[in-house]
């Protein structure tokens, strides 16, 4: 475990400028040795067909070294190895020495002065409840840690994480993190982007309780503060699995890639991400729901669809694989690999394809890979619509703006930055995806009820939604909201919900550019949903009312009235 702050000491500071050298020969001037760290990990290839026996090595990129002195364990030398996982330094002639390398990486940024992420892989279980930033510091990293080097002449310390005693797997969970935050930083290509730091908590317990696969959220200390590093930035935590001894139903993450960076690219949706410190409660990227898992074939809710599809998408892009498979034991105990092909569209549902994850995923690779070339270039545009902030076609589009965050939304944006030529082969690729065209120049699909019902105000209506029991777990499906869409021509506004027939649906109301202007999502079992608004803007908004705790299966009645 490093025992200072974040730093560069001189021996480290040289990493980039020298080349790699072999052991032996040579001599350094005043005394000393100049010793090329090497650090590498083992890789196990994850494929349809299970996990490889074999094993390649791979670099330790971007993750903190320390030298020490075998003798006395005095620290000689620390810092973050580079691209190649290779650094330098020099230490005392004759001197019996080793390296202990971190599953701890900092993502650099363009500005030399500054990084784009820090991460690191606790070898613990993810902490429940609240936890102060001294007792989250103690918490273990992975790490690897060399054999002794004696430092009679110039060489190379190398170190090896294995796969067999499992260090390796905290060393690709690392590595996925970079290739994700990397991709990110290089979509966005501002000098001045940054984000939160993340935690990744991985342990290879047999102890159920402590396997847990879940999203980055805020790092608590208690209800009103959060954690946040020496360097300011907020603190991340978030579990994956793994557990490997074969028990049924549990799973092991460290070698599922693309699960591991669709995990990652959570973060960007998380609360709170929007500033790298925290301070503001917004997502980086627009979230106009829960920031949670859904099927990837069921028609859901449609912006935790987008969130869902776009992550992964994020997943395989950034890694530049289509498929993202998932490593798991069955109900009998067999090893077994999900495996989710973007660029297979022929497995895909036919019908709600703009409100079904993988449809929106599987469409995003190919608008990538076909219509935009699968460059970079390609990727930063996918990337420009998600983060523009103009407003498009009286707000149905883009997506930051838009009236609500969904795909046909996003769609917009990513027309406005193609060529006529290429938005042909985009709509190709949609259609193989069962995404209609929501271009509202040639196409209505904004005025139909798809997404939302249109209303004029005064409205008093009446719907229903689907529920199910609360053991089902069941609330983002497509029949379990509704939007009313109505313009505000400034001023107050009262907007009330009630469920007819006793269960708990939620009432919220976005606004022009995605903001939540109120919302009634607390408990309140068959109720009366009151938004009482003042000077409210004038703008095109969005009532939704959306399941919330339920006990039974079946269809449920509500009224909703704008006034």
């Amino acid at each position: 475990m490093r025992s200072a702050p974040w730093r560069f000491l001189t021996g480290l500071m040289a990493l980039a400028l020298l080349a790699a050298c072999g052991g032996g020969g040579g001599s350094s001037v005043n005394g000393d040795a100049r010793l090329t760290i090497q650090a590498q990990f083992e890789k196990r290839t994850l494929s349809a067909a299970g996990l490889s026996n074999t094993t390649s090595l791979k670099p330790i990129r971007y993750c903190w070294a320390e030298v020490r002195d075998a003798n006395s364990n005095a620290l000689l030398s620390s810092g973050y190895l580079g691209s190649d996982g290779t650094g330098a330094t020099t230490v005392p002639k004759g001197l019996s020495v080793y390296v202990q390398v971190f599953a701890e990486y900092q993502v650099p940024s363009s500005d030399p002065n500054s990084f784009f992420l820090r991460g690191d892989v606790k070898n613990a279980p993810l902490p429940s409840g609240y936890v102060s930033l001294t007792a989250f510091n103690a918490l273990p990293l992975w790490s690897v840690t060399s054999a002794t080097f004696v430092a009679d002449r110039d060489g190379t310390l190398g170190v090896t994480a294995l796969a067999s005693n499992r260090i390796a797997g905290a060393f690709n969970i690392a590595d996925q993190a970079v290739t994700f935050a990397a991709a990110v930083r290089d979509m966005d290509g501002s000098a001045s982007f940054r984000l939160p730091n993340l935690h990744t908590f991985w342990t290879t317990s047999t102890n159920p309780a402590d396997q847990t696969r879940n999203f980055p959220e805020l790092t608590r200390s208690s209800s009103t503060s959060y954690l946040q590093s020496s360097s300011g930035r907020a603190l991340f935590s978030h579990g994956v699995l793994g557990q490997n001894d074969g028990t049924p139903n549990t799973g092991t993450d460290e070698w599922s890639d693309g699960v591991l960076r669709q995990t990652f690219a959570r973060l960007l949706f998380a609360d709170y991400s929007y500033k790298a410190d925290g301070s503001s409660s917004l997502s980086l990227l627009r979230r106009d729901n829960d920031n949670v898992s859904l099927s990837r074939i069921v028609p859901s809710e449609s912006t935790a669809a987008f969130v869902a599809g776009f992550c992964d998408f994020l997943a395989a892009a950034s890694g530049s694989q289509s498929q993202i498979m998932d490593f798991y034991y069955d109900g009998s105990g067999r090893s077994t690999v999900d495996v989710f092909d973007l660029a297979d569209t022929g497995a895909l549902p036919t019908s709600q394809g703009e409100f079904t994850r993988a449809n929106i995923a599987s469409s995003l690779w190919g608008i990538w890979k076909q219509a935009l070339g699968g460059t970079p270039s390609g990727l930063a545009t996918l990337w420009a619509a998600v983060r523009s902030t103009q407003a498009l076609y009286g707000g149905v589009g883009e997506y930051e703006q838009a009236t609500l965050g969904c795909y046909p939304s996003y769609l917009l944006g990513v027309q406005s930055r193609t060529t006529p030529s290429a938005w042909g082969t985009v709509l190709n690729q949609l259609s193989q995806a069962s995404i209609p065209n929501p271009d509202p120049v040639v196409t209505s699909y904004f005025n139909s009820n798809a997404l939302w019902l249109t209303r004029a105000v005064p409205l008093n209506e009446s719907g229903s939604l689907q529920t199910y029991p609360a053991s089902s777990n069941i609330y983002y499906d497509r029949n379990q909201s509704q939007v009313y869409r109505f313009t505000h021509g400034g001023g107050n506004r009262t907007i009330s919900m009630t469920p007819t027939s006793g269960q708990d649906f939620y009432l919220e109301l976005l606004g022009p550019g995605g903001w939540v202007a109120g919302d009634t999502s607390s408990s309140r079992t068959g109720q009366t949903r009151t938004l009482s608004l003042t000077n409210l803007p004038a703008g095109v908004y969005a009532a939704r009312v959306r399941v919330g705790a339920t006990t039974a299966t079946g269809l449920n009645t509500f009224t909703i009235t704008v006034n």
